[in-house]
């Protein structure tokens, strides 16, 4: 007896393919990844400002931040131009070099940290925005790419979150410092 072959409809195709399930969403591995976040806060934006910049209190309020210092500053202002991040979670712990630009008249604080072996692009903005009725908008944008695999897979379940507890964190410092400081004046 001759086996004849099995005659499979076509709308049913598609079901007997293997599907491939992922226990990572792994980000593409071509294009950085970009996190935006802000916030509107009840604060001076000169306030705003001058916490964003002391870099060296970092590690004293945002998440993943293990130590946090500036090597370098302009000697014309005192602005940061070079710092060192301590980075971590879990079994990751990194430390990396960022060029730090602090524009105080557009009250904007870039780091750079894309020359560090560790990722293709990492670059952080911090802008402060004043508002007409008071206060001011905190804008964080985080854009990287890790050079190394693995680092980009874990990242994928974590980064998505990043600049929204950071922004977080930082409404929680701005209140507790500049709170503290209105006290103090009255």
């Amino acid at each position: 007896m001759a086996l004849r072959p099995l005659l499979i409809p076509r709308l049913a195709q598609p079901l007997l393919r293997p599907q491939r399930r992922h226990f990572f969403d792994f980000p593409n591995p071509t294009t950085p990844q970009l996190f935006t976040a802000a916030r509107r806060l009840p604060h001076p934006p000169q306030s705003l400002y001058n916490l964003v910049s002391d870099i060296d209190n970092y590690h004293r309020y945002l998440p993943y931040c293990l130590g946090s210092s500036v090597t370098s500053r302009c000697p014309d202002t005192n602005s940061p131009t070079e710092a060192d991040l301590r980075v971590g979670w879990g079994q990751f712990d990194e430390t990396f070099r960022s060029k730090v630009t602090c524009i105080p008249e557009e009250l904007m604080v870039e780091a750079d940290a894309s020359q560090n072996p560790l990722f293709e692009k990492l670059l952080a903005r911090w802008e402060i925005l004043p508002q007409e009725e008071g206060g001011s908008d905190v804008k964080l944008h985080v854009e990287f790419k890790f050079t190394n695999p693995l680092y980009s897979a874990v990242s994928g379940a974590i980064a998505p979150k990043v600049a929204g507890v950071m922004i977080e964190a930082f409404e929680k410092r701005a209140k507790e410092v500049l709170e503290r400081q209105e006290l103090g004046r009255r």
